[in-house]
């Protein structure tokens, strides 16, 4: 065990950028020791299933593989947090992105890299990462070991509850409130952080689980919300640039697609060190609907409603609070900050080909 994390420790001093490391258990050793924390509830209900045919995989090259099911997403960081403390060599997760993301809060910054069974409904982040879709596959790319450095985000956000205790005082008193927005702790994020339309479909999608994954599933709830949205007027600063305006949306990406294929920043990189904010400014609803299939190429960045900034942190703020939402998971309201981590999440990847 004493050499294993030596192992570890010097990948964690090498912090290597744009390279994928090579990491082997030693010759002699017990086999490498995870965790398996699967959500059964996802992949509708197969993830259990799908969890188990990756374990045996990875017994069979010798890995000591612990299957832990969670309850519910705070269990998952729970979950996580014990398999950590016990001093295991990886934690492997056989879920989603909104899955993957609780695990995240506990393993940014570690030196416990991340393994993932895609069982989930988007399966962006494994995407972006090359991660074979097949369970037996994706063990096998955990059971060789290769690690990449990859960036987080971190968002900052007001907390609903503050919000609304500060809107109670304001009716009560029929004085502008001038305390502070209480602020939740902040929340890494592998992917992207929403704020409006996307919001509001992702709210969708949280709150109907049977809905279809993927891509049509995401489609199709836009569709269903376009005709009643509002647009939101969003004021947004990054590195030497700011906008003010009626949005459709705003998206400040880590990841180059959410929704199971989006391609919302397809200039995003998970390991360049810095954010994508793609503003989608208000328009017709007729012109939006001929806009949305172009998210499927990036061609819609071509669009002069449409328009990327990169940054290495960037500041939201509306007029009323909009409600942000990071991998699919609520994380507080506007005025918030969302800020890049680089190299904080340690993962394995395929091994680049040549």
């Amino acid at each position: 065990m004493a050499a294993r994390k030596g192992v570890w420790a010097i990948f964690s001093s090498l912090a290597f950028r744009h390279a994928d490391t090579p990491l082997r258990a030693e010759q002699g050793d017990d086999g490498m020791r995870s965790v398996l924390i699967v959500n059964p509830k996802a992949k509708r209900g197969r993830a259990l299933w799908h969890a188990q045919r990756a374990q045996a995989r990875l017994q069979r090259h010798g890995w000591h593989c612990e299957l832990r099911p969670s309850e519910n997403p705070e269990h998952v960081r729970q979950l996580t947090e014990q398999a950590v403390a016990t001093g295991v060599d990886a934690v492997l997760i056989a879920g989603g992105d909104g899955t993957i993301h609780h695990a995240v809060q506990v393993l940014a910054n570690s030196d416990i890299p991340l393994g993932i069974i895609p069982c989930g409904r988007g399966n962006d982040l494994v995407r972006a990462l090359g991660i074979p879709l097949d369970a037996e596959a994706a063990a096998e790319v955990i059971a060789r070991q290769n690690l990449k450095a990859i960036d987080l985000g971190q968002v900052t956000a007001a907390s609903d509850e503050g919000q609304r205790a500060n809107r109670e005082q304001q009716e009560k008193t029929d004085q502008p409130f001038s305390s502070p927005v209480p602020r939740p702790s902040p929340r890494f994020f592998c992917g992207i952080v929403t704020c409006g339309f996307d919001s509001e479909v992702a709210d969708f999608a949280h709150r109907h689980r049977q809905i279809p994954g993927g891509w049509v599933g995401y489609f199709g709830a836009a569709l269903l919300l376009l005709a009643r949205y509002r647009f939101k007027t969003v004021r947004v600063r990054g590195d030497g640039w700011a906008f003010e305006g009626e949005t459709l949306l705003v998206a400040t990406a880590n990841c180059p697609a959410y929704g199971g294929g989006m391609w919302i920043a397809p200039t995003a990189q998970l390991d360049d060190g810095l954010l994508h904010v793609c503003i989608v400014r208000a328009t017709s609803k007729w012109r939006i609907l001929r806009l949305l299939p172009t998210v499927f190429s990036g061609e819609h960045v071509r669009e002069p409603e449409v328009s990327l900034h990169p940054a290495k942190q960037a500041h939201l703020d509306s007029e009323e609070p909009i409600p942000l939402f990071a991998d699919g998971e609520p994380v507080g309201t506007t005025p918030a900050t969302v800020t890049v981590v680089p190299n904080a999440l340690r993962v394995f990847v395929p091994p680049k080909e040549g």
